[in-house]
Parts: C-alpha cells; structure tokens; sequence
C-alpha cells in the first residue's frame, strides 16, 4: 500500500509540474519596463509592491556595500538618506504628484524619477555628493 501512495504522490507531483510548467513556458516572457504610463495605470497595491520589491533589493545591496564595498554605491545611500524616515505611501505620492505634473513624460522610467527628483535632491540637500 505504501509503494502504491508513493506512486500515486509522484504521479500527482509530475503532473502539477508539466502544468506549472506549461503555463510558464506560456506566459509572456516580456516584461513590461514600469514607466509612467505604466506606473499611472497601476493600482495602489500594485505601485507599494513595487516600491517594496525595490527596497528590498536596495537594503541588500547596502548591507553588502557596508561589509564589503570601498566605494559604497551613492543609489542605495541616496535611496536610503532619502526614504529611511517615509512611508510607501508618501513615497507613492510623490512619484504619482511627478507624472500627474509633467504628463508628456509617461514614457519616462519610475527608476529615474525616484533617482531624479527624489533620491538627488535628498542628497544635495545633505550635502552628499551625488
């Protein structure tokens, strides 16, 4: 009997995977690059999931450039310097109060802006060298 559930548990674990698998050989493997455009028409949820992805990825690197780095990497310290004491939420704002103001720049990456207009600014305004 238990050689006969192991069967069946591989046979059940096979074909969960050629399905998962099938649907991601499926998908559309382009992603889009978040721009304005994009960023606009993104709902709220959608624009703090990405902002934290980013983050996340942020805090990573400046842990490493911490331990590991001679010459730290002035986005992740900007990125900190500047978001350490805001909410998502703020921060959401403010990309959203850009693209609201300046609609001929939907074609714009989300990235530059936050390098741009709020990352650059923070650090000037600290007088850090950018």
């Amino acid at each position: 009997m238990n050689g006969r559930r192991s069967a069946t548990a591989l046979i059940v674990a096979v074909g969960l995977f050629v399905l998962t698998a099938g649907g991601l050989l499926a998908a559309d493997p382009v992603m889009p690059e978040i721009t304005g455009a994009v960023w606009m028409k993104s709902s709220q949820q959608e624009k703090l999931a990405f902002l934290v992805g980013a983050s996340s990825v942020v805090a990573i690197e400046h842990h490493i450039d911490l331990k590991e780095a001679d010459d730290p990497s002035k986005f992740t310290e900007g990125w900190v310097a500047a978001f350490k004491d805001k909410k998502w939420a703020e921060i959401v704002d403010k990309i959203d109060a850009y693209f609201a103001a300046n609609p001929d720049k939907g074609d714009k990456l989300v990235m530059d802006v936050v390098w741009k207009e709020l990352i650059l600014p923070t650090m000037v305004a600290k007088g850090a060298k950018p």
